[in-house]
């Protein structure tokens, strides 16, 4: 728990042929292991992922990250507009949440960028839901680890520069 697992392969968009002998294939190789630890950043016209419920974000994150089924935290809620999203801890520090559609997450995502109490330095989102990290003081996942989450997870990362 607590490491973002690795991929390889489609999901990664990392694909590499070697087609040089002896030596040059066993360095090739090596080269192409280290560089594909990290996801890559999704172009920015890229659809963003979305989920059918807050379960199967859940099991995704869990599949990717490790979340911890004796987490005890209750999640951070925002009620906008008469709605409630639906809401899951992965971690005591890392939070998810599924909104009914890509609007409900915008108006959100708008909300946490302009800043404010207890706002995230960053988070996740694809088209209907965010992963972010509770300022709890809880152990939370890297910025880096959150970046490679979010684009696993066929999102992206948005770093939050307004006042926190």
């Amino acid at each position: 728990m607590g490491r973002l697992k690795r991929t390889r392969g489609a999901s990664a968009g990392i694909a590499r042929t070697v087609l040089i002998t002896g030596a040059a294939l066993i360095t090739g190789g090596l080269l192409s292991g280290c560089a594909a630890t990290a996801a890559e950043e999704p172009p920015p016209a890229m659809e963003l992922s979305s989920f059918e419920s807050v379960d199967e974000l859940s099991a995704a994150v869990n599949g990717l990250y490790g979340c911890d089924p004796d987490t005890e935290q209750e999640p951070v809620t925002i009620s906008f507009d008469g709605y409630l999203p639906e809401y899951a801890m992965c971690t005591e520090a890392l939070q998810l949440v599924r909104f009914h559609n890509a609007e409900d997450r915008e108006k959100v995502s708008g909300m946490l960028t302009a800043g404010g109490e207890n706002v995230p330095p960053g988070f996740g989102e694809g088209s209907n839901w965010h992963v972010f990290v509770l300022q709890n003081g809880a152990e939370a996942p890297s910025e880096k680890d959150m970046k490679d989450l979010a684009y696993q997870l066929g999102g992206r990362y948005v770093s939050v520069t307004g006042p926190r």
